[in-house]
């Protein structure tokens, strides 16, 4: 299990880390601002602390289809709340109706790339077990 959380931890940082640079070199192109240096290890903590959560969500075993998603949309919830808490930490900006809606938004794009980046990268992992499974089976098989 320990494993199994460092593995996702890593992974989901690496996700998280590479959405919020792009969510973010895509805000600042548009509203022609410019960055500081000190932005991008805020950027790489902030990374680390949303992928916290998520490393542990993935080590709980829920059978329940009903529960898996209630535990997905309080993950959910929470790494927007925690988003908005480093907002307001970093003072990356003032946080208004408008900057939360944005805020909200760019938790959604990062949230929807992290999830489809592990979909296809746990379906690859899967694909590649199978074949080695046959392989295997069909070698035992042989006399």
């Amino acid at each position: 299990m320990i494993k199994e959380f460092f593995s996702s931890l890593l992974h989901y940082f690496v996700n998280i880390t590479t959405a919020t640079l792009i969510v973010t070199a895509t805000y600042l192109t548009i509203s022609g601002q410019q960055m500081d240096s000190v932005i991008l290890w805020e950027i790489i903590l902030s990374g680390l602390i949303t992928a916290l959560p998520s490393a542990f969500l993935v080590c709980l075993d829920a059978k329940n289809g009903r529960i898996l998603l209630l535990l997905w949309l309080v993950h959910f919830l929470m790494i927007f709340f925690i988003t908005l808490l480093l907002i307001g930490f970093f003072g990356w900006y003032e946080i208004t109706a408008f900057s939360v809606l944005l805020t909200f938004l760019a938790v959604v794009v990062i949230y929807v790339f992290t999830c489809v980046t592990h979909y296809i990268v746990d379906r690859r992992h899967v694909a590649l077990m199978n074949q080695k499974l046959k392989q295997r089976y069909s070698d035992n098989k042989r006399p």
